[in-house]
């Protein structure tokens, strides 16, 4: 059995929503309508995510059924 990580910021959960949907970051970002520019820059934590582009990760994750905050299945 794997054992999940718990993301302590928002590159991390990034990463781990990406990781636990098997999704490239290319997928992610076709899939938020953003650019995978902008995917790579938040998983880097060289950018945070607009409130926009937040509220439409966190919704996102919720169709998917995963929780926003941490990444993991709901």
């Amino acid at each position: 059995m794997a054992m999940i990580r718990r993301p302590v910021n928002f590159p991390e959960t990034v990463k781990e929503v990406r990781r636990h949907l098997a999704l490239s970051q290319e997928e992610l970002a076709h899939a938020l309508g953003v650019s995978f520019a902008t995917v790579n820059r938040w998983e880097n934590g060289k950018t945070t995510p607009s409130n926009l582009a937040k509220k439409q990760f966190e919704q996102f994750c919720k169709h998917k059924k995963i929780d926003p905050s941490s990444g993991e299945s709901c």
